[in-house]
């Protein structure tokens, strides 16, 4: 009999530990996700009406628009007149990066190709024709060379400060080009500023039309006059009910035992469904009134970035496990008056400063105010940001410096500085 005993709890805790995780899982599911999968539930449980929801947000995807090789595709058959050389033409399109780069050498094309180089460079010299300017080239200069000599510029200052001094104005040596120009910086500035800045370096960007899906958001915080309100987005999650007929028979007993078995596990099902479909919505309103209690200066505007919270500090204070949090917060957004914003933007990692706690993103803010007000001749080295971000209460090691940098992409202090 102990052994019987035994093994009934092993197996309801099996089912509960089941039921767990599957609540667990829909509790992080995004909106889209969870309409989804909803639909195949009630797909597969008789005993739930489908009632169609009253409006149904754009799940849909950003319309998509001709990829690089889409286009060149269209432009080689206008460019080209010999199948021959569209052929040679369309294995160049497809050997483009992002960037609208060519990947091969000549060599490698010829050989893959079996064609000679006299061919070959007939047919690149005609694809340097394709819009935009730049397609085909094998480096920004050689994009940016393309586009001056298109333009007719290839005896300009500007096609020789491309030409021979890439490097130096990659590295903003100002000085080096000016002297070497017979120029004064001002000029060269100048040159750069107004008409550089007009060609692309990278004619293949524009082609990057990704598929995008349309990011509904899971929470509003919103404002309504004076009055704030937080609300779970459930428009276009399919609506349902217990389907009248099981329960007439279920209640009349008009059912055979196989058939009653089936239904009472059915609504078992669907009882599940409904809390747990409560409880993501308690938790996820619950999170969002939180927020809105901590973050109500970011919310209203009066502070740049949202107070440092953690997972943590959420979880204790609505007496749910940090697990729980992670899980309610994953890739979902949130609308706000500032904005779509992920949930996860509101749980930066904190730095501990004297005066309390500081974002990573505070921090990121300051760096960037530090690097704005240096003097562009003598710029701050990673290690005189640390002591100057020190100095004002924040700790900040030298390598965090050089990691946020590089995550705002600001250059090195030899990059940024200014020759003149």
């Amino acid at each position: 009999m102990t052994h019987i005993s035994q093994t009934v709890r092993q197996d309801q805790r099996l089912i509960m530990s089941f039921a767990m995780k599957r609540a667990f899982a829909v509790l992080q599911m995004p909106l889209p996700e969870l309409s989804e999968w909803l639909q195949n539930e009630l797909e597969q449980n008789p005993v739930l009406e489908v009632m169609l929801p009253s409006s149904t947000p754009d799940l849909s995807f950003v319309s998509k628009q001709d990829s690089l090789y889409e286009y060149l595709e269209k432009e080689i058959a206008l460019h080209f007149r010999t199948d021959d050389e569209k052929k040679i033409a369309l294995f160049i399109a497809g050997s483009l990066d992002s960037k609208g780069f060519l990947t091969l050498s000549d060599k490698e094309i010829c050989d893959m190709l079996g064609i000679d180089q006299v061919t070959l460079t007939a047919v690149m010299n005609q694809f340097h024709q394709i819009e935009p300017i730049g397609l085909g080239a094998r480096s920004a200069q050689e994009a940016l060379l393309l586009q001056l000599l298109q333009k007719g510029q290839q005896k300009t200052r500007l096609y020789k400060l491309v030409h021979k001094y890439f490097d130096d104005l990659l590295h903003n040596r100002l000085q080096v080009i000016a002297k070497a120009m017979h120029l004064s910086v001002p000029i060269v500035k100048e040159m750069i500023q107004k008409e550089l800045k007009k060609l692309d370096p990278f004619p293949g960007h524009q082609f990057n039309h990704e598929i995008t899906q349309v990011i509904v958001p899971d929470l509003t915080i919103e404002k309504e006059g004076d009055m704030w309100k937080v609300e779970v987005y459930g428009e276009g999650l399919p609506q349902f009910h217990l389907h009248p007929r099981y329960l007439d028979n279920l209640e009349q007993e008009k059912m055979a035992k196989d058939e009653l078995e089936f239904v009472r596990r059915h609504l078992a099902s669907g009882k599940w469904l409904v809390r747990t479909l409560e409880r993501r919505k308690k938790i996820l309103t619950d999170i969002g009134t939180y927020l809105l209690k901590k973050q109500w200066d970011f919310l209203e505007g009066i502070t740049g970035a949202p107070l440092p919270l953690t997972r943590k500090e959420v979880a204790t204070a609505l007496g749910i496990s940090e697990s729980t949090v992670t899980r309610a917060i994953t890739h979902k957004y949130v609308t706000t008056p500032r904005g779509l914003i992920p949930l996860a933007a509101f749980f930066s990692h904190a730095i501990q400063t004297q005066s309390g706690a500081i974002s990573n993103q505070d921090t990121k803010n300051l760096l960037h105010k530090l690097v704005q007000n240096e003097n562009k001749k003598s710029p701050l080295s990673d290690e005189a940001l640390s002591e100057a971000l020190n100095s004002q209460g924040i700790p900040c090691a030298r390598r965090t410096v050089a990691k946020y940098r590089k995550e705002l992409k600001i250059g090195s202090k030899h990059h940024r500085k200014e020759w003149n």
